[in-house]
Parts: structure tokens; sequence; C-alpha cells
């Protein structure tokens, strides 16, 4: 199964209650300035009041013991001639603890960057200078107890992981991972993201969910994973092609 909903994520009335078994995504991040049009205003509050709804479709739509991953950055901007950082985690995390999810140990990505001496400020002059933002977080969280399965179930069997995948996915924090090959969009996140919790959090015929998908790097991996994937993007997807 594969579909695609070109229309806002905030009502997913095409699914039906606990029908999913993972939401694998990255939103756009409130308070990044090139997102400002998409939010309509330029408020922290009020943007995450927008994404909260999405978060609570996701909720209705997990299975009990289903797993919600969001791929999150902070934001720093100057307003009213202010530089501050936005805490976009730490605000979605409370905002999923409250709406009843079971938040896990969150994967702190850390991003290749092309300026590893990069500084904001005033350099070697103390105390006006900012510290550089090279982590990006995905939040993991669980509805309900321990997800359950049949003896000796056979998608699940078959979509064991090795241990060098074990050992190397279930460490906190990523790196090394390099961008989409060929990509122009400098807000898609690389395969390797979607691949690795796809295969962590999810077993064979399950049902992924990307509410925010984007270019569709989530259903292509899902794809590929033999899963089923279903997709949600205001902007037309590439995966209108890719269903056909």
């Amino acid at each position: 199964m594969f579909e695609f909903y070109n229309h806002s994520s905030e009502k997913m009335n095409e699914i039906e209650n606990e029908s999913t078994h993972l939401i694998v995504t990255s939103p756009p991040y409130p308070m990044i300035e090139k997102w400002d049009k998409c939010f309509g205003k330029i408020d922290f509050k009020y943007q995450h009041s927008i994404l909260t709804k999405v978060w609570k479709e996701c909720y209705r739509i997990l299975i009990p013991g289903g797993i919600c991953c969001i791929n999150i950055g902070d934001a720093t901007r100057k307003l009213n001639n202010n530089f501050q950082c936005f805490h976009n985690f730490s605000q979605i995390q409370c905002e999923l603890s409250n709406m009843g999810f079971n938040m896990l140990i969150p994967v702190l990505w850390k991003k290749i960057s092309n300026r590893p001496n990069a500084f904001l400020g005033s350099g070697f002059l103390p105390p006006n200078a900012y510290v550089s933002q090279d982590i990006e977080y995905i939040i993991i969280c669980r509805k309900g107890n321990l997800r359950t399965f049949p003896p000796k179930d056979k998608n699940r069997y078959d979509s064991k992981i090795t241990k060098e995948e074990r050992d190397l996915w279930f460490q906190q924090i990523w790196d090394k991972i390099p961008g989409r090959k060929g990509s122009k969009e400098d807000s898609s996140f690389p395969e390797e993201i979607p691949y690795r919790l796809i295969k962590m959090f999810s077993v064979i015929n399950d049902i992924i969910v990307d509410p925010f998908c984007g270019t569709g790097t989530t259903g292509i991996v899902a794809n590929k994973l033999k899963r089923n994937f279903i997709g949600y993007d205001i902007k037309t997807s590439k995966l209108n092609t890719f269903f056909k």
C-alpha cells in the first residue's frame, strides 16, 4: 500500500484510529525563517500550536505500542535586534508527553559541517560569541506499553537486524551520515535516517506514516524495506509519480 494525500496533516481523516505502526517525519522547524510563510505568523507558541494538531493526530492513528520518531532542530535567529535560540526540541517533547506519549531516549544527530571552525559573535573576545549549532534531534516516543506479537511472528523474525546494525544504531549519538546525493533540497534529510528508524521500530508489512513527507524520502525507503506507506504534504510530492 502506498498512498499520498496533498493536504495538511492537521486532519488525517483517511487513516483509521490505531491503524499505524510507525511515524517517521521531519516537520518544518518553527522559527526558521524559510518556513515563516508556511506557518503564516512569526511567533514561537503559535507555530508550535499548529504542529501540536498534527502530533495529536499521530497519537490517534498509532496502534498501542506504536512508535513516533520526529527529526527536529532548534532555531536561531535575530528578532527585534536580539539574537536568540528557540528550543523546538524541548517544546515538542513536552507537548508529546502531555498528550500521553511515553518519551524514550532521543537520538542526537551530529550533522556534517562544511565549516567546523565557524562561530557567531565576536570570536576571540569574550563574552559575546555563540556556540555553533551542529546537532539536530530525533525524538522517539511510544504510545502506551510495548507492542506485542504472536509467538514466532514471521514478519518480525524476517525483519531482524544485524549485530553491527544494533551496535551502531542504538547509540545515542549518530554522526558521519552524509546528505542526500544530488539533492538540492537543503530541508531533505538523508535516506539513512528513515532507513535506520524504520528497521529499528517496525517490521515487514507495517504501515509507516510521514505527515510532512516533502520529497518523499521516508516513503521511498519504506517501499525498499517492504513496508506500507501513507504520506501527507501541502505541496505536491514526487511520490505522486512514485506511486503510479
